[in-house]
Protein backbone atom coordinates (compact mmCIF):
# COMPACT_ATOMS: atom_id res chain seq x y z
CA UNK A 1 0.00 0.00 0.00
CA UNK A 2 1.58 3.36 -1.00
CA UNK A 3 2.82 5.25 2.06
CA UNK A 4 1.70 8.61 0.69
CA UNK A 5 -1.94 7.47 0.59
CA UNK A 6 -1.72 6.29 4.20
CA UNK A 7 -0.16 9.64 5.16
CA UNK A 8 -3.15 11.43 3.62
CA UNK A 9 -5.57 9.26 5.56
CA UNK A 10 -3.70 9.79 8.83
CA UNK A 11 -3.34 13.56 8.33
CA UNK A 12 -0.72 13.91 11.09
CA UNK A 13 1.79 16.65 10.37
CA UNK A 14 4.33 15.68 13.05
CA UNK A 15 5.02 12.17 11.72
CA UNK A 16 5.80 10.45 8.43
CA UNK A 17 4.77 6.95 7.29
CA UNK A 18 7.71 4.67 6.52
CA UNK A 19 6.01 1.29 6.27
CA UNK A 20 2.73 -0.61 6.82
CA UNK A 21 1.80 -4.24 7.32
CA UNK A 22 -1.75 -5.45 6.73
CA UNK A 23 -3.13 -8.46 8.60
CA UNK A 24 -6.57 -10.10 8.60
CA UNK A 25 -8.04 -7.38 10.78
CA UNK A 26 -5.17 -5.27 12.13
CA UNK A 27 -2.95 -2.88 10.23
CA UNK A 28 0.37 -1.76 11.76
CA UNK A 29 1.58 1.59 10.46
CA UNK A 30 5.20 2.46 11.20
CA UNK A 31 5.96 6.15 11.66
CA UNK A 32 9.05 8.28 11.96
CA UNK A 33 9.03 11.46 14.01
CA UNK A 34 9.82 14.98 12.83
CA UNK A 35 12.36 15.97 15.49
CA UNK A 36 12.90 19.49 14.13
CA UNK A 37 9.97 20.78 16.21
CA UNK A 38 11.63 19.61 19.44
CA UNK A 39 10.17 17.65 22.33
CA UNK A 40 7.47 19.04 24.65
CA UNK A 41 7.37 18.37 28.40
CA UNK A 42 4.01 16.78 29.22
CA UNK A 43 3.71 18.70 32.51
CA UNK A 44 4.84 22.30 31.93
CA UNK A 45 4.65 22.44 28.12
CA UNK A 46 8.21 23.67 27.56
CA UNK A 47 9.95 22.61 24.34
CA UNK A 48 13.46 21.11 24.28
CA UNK A 49 15.72 20.48 21.31
CA UNK A 50 16.94 17.14 22.60
CA UNK A 51 15.39 14.27 24.53
CA UNK A 52 16.14 10.83 25.83
CA UNK A 53 15.06 7.77 23.86
CA UNK A 54 12.29 6.00 25.69
CA UNK A 55 10.54 3.14 23.97
CA UNK A 56 8.57 1.98 20.94
CA UNK A 57 4.89 2.88 21.33
CA UNK A 58 1.86 1.21 19.73
CA UNK A 59 -1.29 3.36 19.58
CA UNK A 60 -4.75 2.57 18.21
CA UNK A 61 -6.30 5.04 15.75
CA UNK A 62 -9.70 5.35 14.02
CA UNK A 63 -10.74 2.33 11.97
CA UNK A 64 -10.04 2.35 8.23
CA UNK A 65 -12.63 0.29 6.35
CA UNK A 66 -12.72 -3.06 8.22
CA UNK A 67 -9.20 -2.68 9.63
CA UNK A 68 -8.06 -1.56 13.06
CA UNK A 69 -4.97 0.62 12.47
CA UNK A 70 -2.19 0.80 15.06
CA UNK A 71 0.48 3.48 14.88
CA UNK A 72 4.02 2.43 15.85
CA UNK A 73 6.61 5.10 16.64
CA UNK A 74 9.31 6.06 19.10
CA UNK A 75 8.22 8.02 22.13
CA UNK A 76 10.78 10.08 24.02
CA UNK A 77 11.08 11.59 27.46
CA UNK A 78 12.29 15.06 28.26
CA UNK A 79 14.84 16.01 30.89
CA UNK A 80 13.05 19.13 32.12
CA UNK A 81 14.95 21.23 34.73
CA UNK A 82 11.63 22.20 36.36
CA UNK A 83 9.67 18.95 36.19
CA UNK A 84 12.41 16.34 36.02
CA UNK A 85 12.30 13.44 33.60
CA UNK A 86 8.88 13.39 31.94
CA UNK A 87 7.26 11.62 29.02
CA UNK A 88 6.93 13.99 26.09
CA UNK A 89 3.58 15.38 25.04
CA UNK A 90 2.46 14.33 21.56
CA UNK A 91 -0.35 16.40 20.05
CA UNK A 92 -2.30 13.56 18.45
CA UNK A 93 -2.34 11.29 21.53
CA UNK A 94 -5.31 11.14 23.87
CA UNK A 95 -5.35 11.05 27.65
CA UNK A 96 -4.82 7.30 27.53
CA UNK A 97 -1.39 6.78 25.87
CA UNK A 98 -2.64 3.73 23.99
CA UNK A 99 -5.17 5.66 21.86
CA UNK A 100 -5.15 8.69 19.61
CA UNK A 101 -7.06 11.80 20.51
CA UNK A 102 -9.57 11.41 17.70
CA UNK A 103 -10.22 7.77 18.66
CA UNK A 104 -11.11 8.87 22.18
CA UNK A 105 -13.36 11.58 20.72
CA UNK A 106 -15.23 8.87 18.81
CA UNK A 107 -15.63 6.84 22.00
CA UNK A 108 -17.04 9.92 23.78
CA UNK A 109 -19.56 10.53 20.96
CA UNK A 110 -20.76 6.93 21.01
CA UNK A 111 -21.15 6.96 24.80
CA UNK A 112 -23.60 9.85 24.46
CA UNK A 113 -26.05 7.75 22.46
CA UNK A 114 -25.58 4.25 23.86
CA UNK A 115 -24.23 2.32 26.84
CA UNK A 116 -20.59 1.85 27.82
CA UNK A 117 -21.00 -1.90 27.40
CA UNK A 118 -22.26 -1.59 23.81
CA UNK A 119 -19.48 0.84 22.87
CA UNK A 120 -16.93 -1.57 24.32
CA UNK A 121 -18.35 -4.43 22.27
CA UNK A 122 -18.50 -2.34 19.09
CA UNK A 123 -14.88 -1.14 19.33
CA UNK A 124 -13.55 -4.33 20.97
CA UNK A 125 -12.38 -2.53 24.11
CA UNK A 126 -12.59 -3.24 27.81
CA UNK A 127 -15.65 -1.49 29.30
CA UNK A 128 -13.49 0.08 32.00
CA UNK A 129 -11.37 1.75 29.31
CA UNK A 130 -14.48 3.12 27.59
CA UNK A 131 -15.84 4.46 30.87
CA UNK A 132 -12.49 6.06 31.74
CA UNK A 133 -12.36 7.86 28.38
CA UNK A 134 -15.96 9.07 28.59
CA UNK A 135 -15.62 10.16 32.22
CA UNK A 136 -12.47 12.13 31.40
CA UNK A 137 -14.26 13.90 28.55
CA UNK A 138 -17.29 14.77 30.69
CA UNK A 139 -15.13 15.92 33.61
CA UNK A 140 -13.33 18.34 31.30
CA UNK A 141 -16.58 19.50 29.70
CA UNK A 142 -18.27 20.35 33.01
CA UNK A 143 -15.15 21.41 34.93
CA UNK A 144 -16.21 25.07 34.77
CA UNK A 145 -19.95 25.43 35.57
CA UNK A 146 -21.85 28.20 33.82
CA UNK A 147 -23.64 30.23 36.50
CA UNK A 148 -23.87 33.46 34.54
CA UNK A 149 -27.26 35.23 34.27
CA UNK A 150 -28.84 32.79 36.71
CA UNK A 151 -32.15 34.24 37.96
CA UNK A 152 -34.89 31.61 38.12
CA UNK A 153 -34.15 28.00 39.09
CA UNK A 154 -35.92 24.80 40.13
CA UNK A 155 -34.80 22.21 42.67
CA UNK A 156 -35.95 18.63 43.03
CA UNK A 157 -34.59 15.25 44.06
CA UNK A 158 -34.23 12.13 41.92
CA UNK A 159 -33.67 8.54 42.96
CA UNK A 160 -30.04 7.57 42.31
CA UNK A 161 -30.25 3.92 43.38
CA UNK A 162 -32.80 1.50 44.79
CA UNK A 163 -33.92 2.44 48.27
CA UNK A 164 -33.86 5.91 49.76
CA UNK A 165 -30.86 7.19 47.82
CA UNK A 166 -31.25 10.54 46.11
CA UNK A 167 -29.50 13.25 44.15
CA UNK A 168 -30.40 16.92 44.41
CA UNK A 169 -30.80 18.46 40.95
CA UNK A 170 -30.77 22.20 40.19
CA UNK A 171 -32.24 23.38 36.89
CA UNK A 172 -31.89 26.74 35.16
CA UNK A 173 -35.53 27.33 34.18
CA UNK A 174 -34.75 30.14 31.74
CA UNK A 175 -32.32 28.08 29.65
CA UNK A 176 -33.73 24.62 30.54
CA UNK A 177 -30.48 22.96 31.56
CA UNK A 178 -29.20 21.15 34.61
CA UNK A 179 -26.51 23.30 36.22
CA UNK A 180 -25.71 21.35 39.40
CA UNK A 181 -26.19 17.88 40.87
CA UNK A 182 -25.33 16.88 44.44
CA UNK A 183 -25.42 13.62 46.36
CA UNK A 184 -28.25 13.22 48.88
CA UNK A 185 -31.14 15.66 49.51
CA UNK A 186 -30.12 17.22 52.80
CA UNK A 187 -29.58 20.84 53.78
CA UNK A 188 -25.83 20.26 53.60
CA UNK A 189 -26.20 19.14 49.99
CA UNK A 190 -27.94 22.33 48.87
CA UNK A 191 -25.55 24.39 51.03
CA UNK A 192 -22.74 23.19 48.75
CA UNK A 193 -24.57 24.59 45.71
CA UNK A 194 -25.06 28.03 47.25
CA UNK A 195 -21.46 28.13 48.48
CA UNK A 196 -20.26 27.23 45.00
CA UNK A 197 -22.55 29.87 43.54
CA UNK A 198 -21.12 32.55 45.83
CA UNK A 199 -22.76 35.53 47.60
CA UNK A 200 -22.83 37.81 44.55
CA UNK A 201 -24.57 35.29 42.27
CA UNK A 202 -26.96 34.34 45.08
CA UNK A 203 -28.10 37.97 45.18
CA UNK A 204 -29.07 37.72 41.49
CA UNK A 205 -31.48 34.83 42.15
CA UNK A 206 -35.11 35.95 42.04
CA UNK A 207 -37.27 32.84 42.35
CA UNK A 208 -36.95 29.12 42.95
CA UNK A 209 -39.50 26.37 42.29
CA UNK A 210 -39.43 23.40 44.68
CA UNK A 211 -41.54 21.14 46.83
CA UNK A 212 -42.17 21.72 50.55
CA UNK A 213 -38.99 19.99 51.69
CA UNK A 214 -37.74 21.60 54.90
CA UNK A 215 -33.99 20.90 54.45
CA UNK A 216 -34.05 22.74 51.09
CA UNK A 217 -35.99 25.63 52.60
CA UNK A 218 -33.54 25.94 55.52
CA UNK A 219 -30.65 26.20 53.07
CA UNK A 220 -32.46 28.81 50.95
CA UNK A 221 -33.33 30.95 53.98
CA UNK A 222 -29.71 30.88 55.10
CA UNK A 223 -27.97 31.68 51.80
CA UNK A 224 -30.63 33.47 49.75
CA UNK A 225 -33.31 34.80 52.15
CA UNK A 226 -34.47 37.39 49.59
CA UNK A 227 -35.48 34.76 47.04
CA UNK A 228 -39.16 33.94 46.42
CA UNK A 229 -39.70 30.23 46.90
CA UNK A 230 -42.59 28.92 44.78
CA UNK A 231 -44.08 25.59 45.79
CA UNK A 232 -44.83 23.32 42.89
CA UNK A 233 -48.51 22.66 42.18
CA UNK A 234 -47.90 19.01 41.27
CA UNK A 235 -46.23 18.24 44.62
CA UNK A 236 -48.98 19.98 46.61
CA UNK A 237 -51.76 18.10 44.84
CA UNK A 238 -49.79 14.87 45.10
CA UNK A 239 -49.62 15.40 48.87
CA UNK A 240 -53.38 16.02 48.91
CA UNK A 241 -53.96 12.74 47.06
CA UNK A 242 -52.51 10.95 50.07
CA UNK A 243 -55.04 12.79 52.25
CA UNK A 244 -57.86 11.50 50.04
CA UNK A 245 -56.54 7.95 50.32
CA UNK A 246 -56.33 8.16 54.14
CA UNK A 247 -59.91 9.43 54.35
CA UNK A 248 -61.10 6.71 51.98
CA UNK A 249 -59.39 3.97 54.02
CA UNK A 250 -60.81 5.29 57.31
CA UNK A 251 -64.33 5.52 55.91
CA UNK A 252 -64.06 2.07 54.35
CA UNK A 253 -63.20 0.54 57.75
CA UNK A 254 -66.22 2.24 59.35
CA UNK A 255 -68.69 1.58 56.53
CA UNK A 256 -71.41 -1.08 56.43
CA UNK A 257 -71.22 -3.89 53.90
CA UNK A 258 -73.27 -2.16 51.16
CA UNK A 259 -71.20 1.02 51.43
CA UNK A 260 -67.93 -0.94 51.42
CA UNK A 261 -68.84 -2.41 48.04
CA UNK A 262 -69.07 1.12 46.62
CA UNK A 263 -65.90 2.45 48.34
CA UNK A 264 -63.81 -0.60 47.45
CA UNK A 265 -61.61 -0.08 44.37
CA UNK A 266 -62.24 3.68 44.23
CA UNK A 267 -58.69 4.80 45.11
CA UNK A 268 -57.60 5.89 41.63
CA UNK A 269 -61.12 6.98 40.75
CA UNK A 270 -60.91 9.72 43.39
CA UNK A 271 -57.44 10.80 42.24
CA UNK A 272 -58.39 11.17 38.59
CA UNK A 273 -59.35 14.51 37.10
CA UNK A 274 -63.00 14.70 36.05
CA UNK A 275 -62.13 15.10 32.38
CA UNK A 276 -60.15 11.83 32.47
CA UNK A 277 -63.00 9.69 33.78
CA UNK A 278 -64.15 7.05 31.29
CA UNK A 279 -67.63 5.81 30.47
CA UNK A 280 -67.87 2.44 28.72
CA UNK A 281 -70.31 -0.46 28.65
CA UNK A 282 -67.93 -2.42 30.90
CA UNK A 283 -66.88 0.29 33.35
CA UNK A 284 -68.68 3.58 33.92
CA UNK A 285 -66.30 5.57 36.14
CA UNK A 286 -68.48 8.70 36.19
CA UNK A 287 -71.48 6.75 37.46
CA UNK A 288 -69.33 4.97 40.06
CA UNK A 289 -67.94 8.31 41.30
CA UNK A 290 -71.41 9.88 41.63
CA UNK A 291 -72.62 6.88 43.62
CA UNK A 292 -69.52 6.99 45.86
CA UNK A 293 -69.95 10.69 46.65
CA UNK A 294 -73.62 10.15 47.53
CA UNK A 295 -72.77 7.26 49.88
CA UNK A 296 -70.15 9.02 52.02
CA UNK A 297 -70.21 12.70 53.01
CA UNK A 298 -66.60 12.91 54.22
CA UNK A 299 -65.22 11.45 51.01
CA UNK A 300 -67.51 13.80 49.10
CA UNK A 301 -66.23 16.87 50.98
CA UNK A 302 -62.59 15.84 50.61
CA UNK A 303 -63.09 15.33 46.88
CA UNK A 304 -64.81 18.72 46.43
CA UNK A 305 -62.00 20.48 48.30
CA UNK A 306 -59.45 18.83 45.98
CA UNK A 307 -61.00 20.42 42.89
CA UNK A 308 -61.40 23.70 44.75
CA UNK A 309 -57.72 23.75 45.81
CA UNK A 310 -56.61 23.68 42.17
CA UNK A 311 -58.12 27.14 41.72
CA UNK A 312 -55.41 28.64 43.92
CA UNK A 313 -52.95 28.59 40.99
CA UNK A 314 -55.38 30.52 38.78
CA UNK A 315 -54.99 33.69 40.85
CA UNK A 316 -52.59 36.37 39.65
CA UNK A 317 -52.92 38.88 42.51
CA UNK A 318 -51.34 37.98 45.89
CA UNK A 319 -54.17 39.56 47.92
CA UNK A 320 -56.83 37.52 46.13
CA UNK A 321 -54.77 34.33 46.42
CA UNK A 322 -54.29 34.94 50.15
CA UNK A 323 -58.05 35.38 50.73
CA UNK A 324 -58.84 32.25 48.75
CA UNK A 325 -56.26 30.16 50.64
CA UNK A 326 -57.52 31.49 53.97
CA UNK A 327 -61.10 30.54 53.02
CA UNK A 328 -60.02 27.06 51.84
CA UNK A 329 -58.08 26.37 55.03
CA UNK A 330 -61.07 27.41 57.18
CA UNK A 331 -63.44 25.13 55.28
CA UNK A 332 -60.99 22.20 55.47
CA UNK A 333 -60.45 22.72 59.19
CA UNK A 334 -64.19 23.04 59.87
CA UNK A 335 -64.78 19.59 58.33
CA UNK A 336 -63.09 18.01 61.40
CA UNK A 337 -61.47 15.27 59.33
CA UNK A 338 -58.04 14.57 60.87
CA UNK A 339 -55.96 14.03 57.71
CA UNK A 340 -57.63 17.02 56.05
CA UNK A 341 -57.13 19.27 59.08
CA UNK A 342 -53.43 18.36 59.29
CA UNK A 343 -53.00 19.09 55.58
CA UNK A 344 -54.77 22.46 55.89
CA UNK A 345 -52.49 23.50 58.77
CA UNK A 346 -49.47 22.47 56.73
CA UNK A 347 -50.62 24.60 53.77
CA UNK A 348 -51.12 27.60 56.02
CA UNK A 349 -47.58 27.25 57.40
CA UNK A 350 -46.23 27.29 53.83
CA UNK A 351 -48.64 29.95 52.56
CA UNK A 352 -45.85 32.31 51.46
CA UNK A 353 -44.48 29.79 48.96
CA UNK A 354 -47.99 29.13 47.63
CA UNK A 355 -48.89 32.80 47.16
CA UNK A 356 -45.51 33.56 45.54
CA UNK A 357 -46.88 31.80 42.47
CA UNK A 358 -48.65 35.10 41.70
CA UNK A 359 -45.27 36.80 41.30
CA UNK A 360 -43.52 33.95 39.46
CA UNK A 361 -45.86 31.36 37.86
CA UNK A 362 -43.18 28.66 37.73
CA UNK A 363 -43.07 24.98 38.68
CA UNK A 364 -40.79 21.94 38.49
CA UNK A 365 -42.51 20.41 35.45
CA UNK A 366 -39.40 20.89 33.28
CA UNK A 367 -37.34 19.16 35.92
CA UNK A 368 -39.80 16.27 35.97
CA UNK A 369 -39.23 16.01 32.20
CA UNK A 370 -35.50 15.87 32.86
CA UNK A 371 -36.14 13.04 35.34
CA UNK A 372 -37.52 10.94 32.49
CA UNK A 373 -34.26 11.43 30.59
CA UNK A 374 -32.32 10.43 33.68
CA UNK A 375 -34.38 7.25 34.06
CA UNK A 376 -33.56 6.35 30.45
CA UNK A 377 -29.84 6.84 31.19
CA UNK A 378 -30.09 4.51 34.19
CA UNK A 379 -32.04 1.92 32.22
CA UNK A 380 -29.52 1.92 29.34
CA UNK A 381 -26.60 1.51 31.76
CA UNK A 382 -28.43 -1.01 34.02
CA UNK A 383 -27.64 1.33 36.91
CA UNK A 384 -24.49 3.22 37.86
CA UNK A 385 -22.03 2.13 40.55
CA UNK A 386 -19.95 5.30 40.14
CA UNK A 387 -21.98 8.26 41.45
CA UNK A 388 -19.57 10.85 40.04
CA UNK A 389 -19.87 9.34 36.56
CA UNK A 390 -23.67 9.18 36.89
CA UNK A 391 -23.80 12.87 37.83
CA UNK A 392 -21.68 13.74 34.77
CA UNK A 393 -24.04 11.72 32.51
CA UNK A 394 -27.01 13.59 33.98
CA UNK A 395 -25.41 16.95 33.17
CA UNK A 396 -24.61 15.74 29.66
CA UNK A 397 -28.14 14.50 28.96
CA UNK A 398 -29.80 17.60 30.42
CA UNK A 399 -27.67 20.34 28.91
CA UNK A 400 -26.88 21.83 25.55
CA UNK A 401 -23.62 20.12 24.79
CA UNK A 402 -20.94 21.73 22.61
CA UNK A 403 -19.32 19.59 19.89
CA UNK A 404 -16.66 17.18 21.16
CA UNK A 405 -13.96 18.79 19.03
CA UNK A 406 -14.54 22.16 20.75
CA UNK A 407 -13.46 20.75 24.11
CA UNK A 408 -9.80 20.20 24.90
CA UNK A 409 -10.65 17.34 27.21
CA UNK A 410 -7.46 15.33 26.96
CA UNK A 411 -5.08 18.01 28.27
Amino acid sequence: MPENIISQWLNLSSVKVINATVGDKITDIYLTRDKSNGFVCSKCGKTFATARRWKRTRVRDLDIFEFQPFLLFSKYRTDCPCCGVRAEKIDFLGFNPHYTRRFEEKVARLCRITSVKQVAELLELDWKTVKEIDKRYLTKQFAVPDYEDLNIIAIDEIASHKGHNYFTVVLDLQRTRVIWVGKDRSKQTLDKFFKELGPERCKNLKAIALDMWNPYLASIWEYAPHIKEVFDKFHVLNAYSRVIDKVRNTEYNKAVKTEKEVIKGSKYLLLKNKENLTRTSIKDEKKHLRKLLRVNKKINLTYILKDDLKRLWDYRYPGSAYKFLDSWVQRATAARIKPLTAFAKMLWRYRRGLINHCYYPIDTAKLEGMNNKIKVIKRIAYGFHDDDYFILKIKQACSREPPVNDIDYMC
